[in-house]
């Protein structure tokens, strides 16, 4: 029973997440230009990915890890050598 509920939490967050940060981290099948997937649209692709979450979850954090290691590194080299 309690795995039930921690997978629909999962669920819920996940989907959440992909609704407030999916165009932002480059997940839009909206936009029209969806060829080279199956995807029909947002709805589709966010319900699999949210479905799968215990899998995309992980790989969202990695991705998010690395813009923000990008990010860093861009603020930090901005500052000439002491």
């Amino acid at each position: 029973m309690i795995y039930i509920v921690i997978y629909l939490v999962g669920f819920i967050l996940t989907l959440t997440f992909l609704k407030l940060f999916g165009k932002k981290i480059g997940i839009d099948y909206d936009s029209g230009d969806n060829a080279y997937d199956d995807w029909q649209d947002n709805a589709s692709a966010y319900l699999s990915f949210s479905i799968t979450w215990i899998v995309t979850a992980p790989m969202f954090i990695v991705v998010v890890l690395i813009k923000s290691l990008y990010k860093f590194t861009q603020w930090f080299l901005k500052y000439p050598n002491l």
